[in-house]
């Protein structure tokens, strides 16, 4: 990708126009062909990383470690407990960290270019740590462990390296998108970033899974490999723009305790202080949580109290995917033509319509079949409106620092959520999943309207002014 030109490159706005049609976001000016180009790398960047972080490592690490008869405690640990707990003190500090960096490489390129070398490599040693485990045991340097012992040690020591860095990259990539794809670009953008996603998934499961089995360590190295190579081109073509200076909170001769202290409350003040951004992650993370429900207990409620097999609820699932396809493709556009804030709200109204049909109506395969391609299409809508909700609504140069804080509203929300879900099928049973999400709903479509009246306040789609956080 090229810019046609930098904020250093003047010229008048008629021949701009006439010329080259540019698209501008900061001092990034594009003509189309540089639009899809950027938009191309991005979204060949994101499927490396969403096969790396969200597939290989968690679908395929539990198999390779389930072989050495590692205990399924041991499995969450590494697969999920300490990603988890790395994220919950590693995204605060990434986020703001990236959102205040000035370089000539920009601000969220420089976190990328760093840790993508690592990434690609502990993912490649993952996959032949066996290997070495019988080497340092045939040179008796395996430190009073034999067998499955040493290999389930290395194989968590690597992971947790290989997930050190991965947060780093995850902390940071989706921040780029907005900085460098112009708004009026960004539904479009999210919708073959969504459709990228699913063929990557279905790819990976039809022709990538299966080799785990036959050749483990030549599927981690061919992986680590091409996210290298295309993650690192990905950095190289995808420029970022000028940032104005970032603004100074602390002073330099505090200490380091200090400096973190004051630090922490800033960050909370900034992001916390302000009704409309609390209402807005409130919003955000209780429909989150209206999923709940049904992401753990739909294929319980299908098999036991609707009495289908397996195979009829993944043709449910498969069928929704595919005609998901369809309605991302047409919804970006839509969300770039009006705003994506009242798409958002109104689609709870079908949200609402098909969890009280579903409830009512859901008694056998036909009907579970009718309402789960509903829900499929409609959260599918939702999905494409929520991603440009960020990119209008929090601070330009606080985007990854307020996204990080709406991530820990949503965790905790999630985390209350599931437990409190759980509660209330072992009370309710599991057609209680559309109470759920139907309730849920309502809750965060009402905090939703309250911010759509204050962001109207605020000056709109057009004058748009996040308030102060100071």
């Amino acid at each position: 990708m090229q810019a046609l030109a930098s904020g250093e490159r003047h010229m008048t706005d008629c021949q701009t126009e006439t010329e080259h049609k540019p698209y501008q976001i900061g001092t990034l000016r594009y003509s189309l062909f540089g639009v899809i180009l950027v938009g191309f790398w991005l979204i060949l960047g994101g499927c490396c990383f969403s096969l790396m972080a969200w597939m290989m490592v968690p679908t395929v690490l539990p198999l390779v470690l389930k072989d050495y008869h590692a205990s399924a405690a041991l499995i969450g640990l590494v697969v999920g407990n300490l990603p988890s707990a790395m994220n919950a003190v590693m995204n605060p500090v990434l986020s703001t960290a990236s959102d205040r960096t000035r370089s000539r490489w920009g601000r969220r390129r420089p976190y990328l270019m760093f840790a993508t070398p690592f990434v690609a490599l502990f993912v490649i040693l993952l996959g032949w740590m066996p290997q070495f485990a019988a080497f340092l045991d045939a040179h008796s340097w395996n430190m009073g462990l034999t067998g499955n012992a040493l290999v389930i040690l290395l194989i968590a020591l690597c992971a947790v390296l290989f997930q050190f860095f991965d947060l780093i990259v995850g902390s940071v990539y989706y921040y780029l998108a907005p900085d460098v794809i112009p708004l009026r670009f960004f539904g479009r953008f999210i919708a073959a970033s969504n459709i990228a996603g699913i063929l990557t998934t279905l790819v990976f499961s039809l022709y990538v899974l299966p080799l785990v089995k036959i050749n483990t360590a030549w599927v981690f190295t061919g992986v680590g490999a091409a996210y290298f190579v295309i993650f690192m081109l990905m950095c190289v073509f995808v420029r970022e723009g000028e940032y104005p200076p970032a603004a100074e909170y602390q002073k330099e001769r505090n200490s380091l305790l200090r400096r973190l202290l004051e630090w922490i409350v800033i960050y909370f003040r900034q992001c916390y202080r302000q009704p409309f951004f609390l209402m807005f992650f409130l919003g955000l993370g209780l429909h989150s949580v209206s999923t709940t429900c049904r992401s753990v207990f739909n294929l319980l409620f299908a098999t036991e109290d609707l009495h289908m097999t397996v195979e009829q609820f993944g043709k449910v699932g498969a069928v929704g995917a595919l005609v998901s396809l369809g309605v991302i493709f047409a919804m970006g556009f839509i969300v770039d033509r009006f705003s994506p804030m009242l798409l958002y709200l109104l689609s709870a109204v079908p949200i609402l319509a098909a969890n009280i049909w579903g409830y009512f109506f859901t008694t056998d395969y036909g009907s579970f079949f009718a309402v789960g391609i509903a829900i499929s299409v409609v959260y599918a809508m939702q999905n494409v409106c929520s991603a440009p909700l960020g990119v209008m609504i929090f601070p330009k140069d606080k985007y990854g620092q307020f996204c990080s804080a709406n991530a820990i509203v949503r965790s905790l929300l999630l985390i209350l959520g599931n437990y409190l879900g759980g509660v209330a099928v072992d009370f309710f049973g599991y057609r209680f999943i559309f109470v759920w999400d139907a309730v849920f709903t309502m809750i965060a479509t009402a905090a939703l309207i309250y911010v759509y009246f204050k962001w109207k306040q605020y000056g709109g789609e057009k004058n748009y002014q996040p308030p102060c956080t100071e």
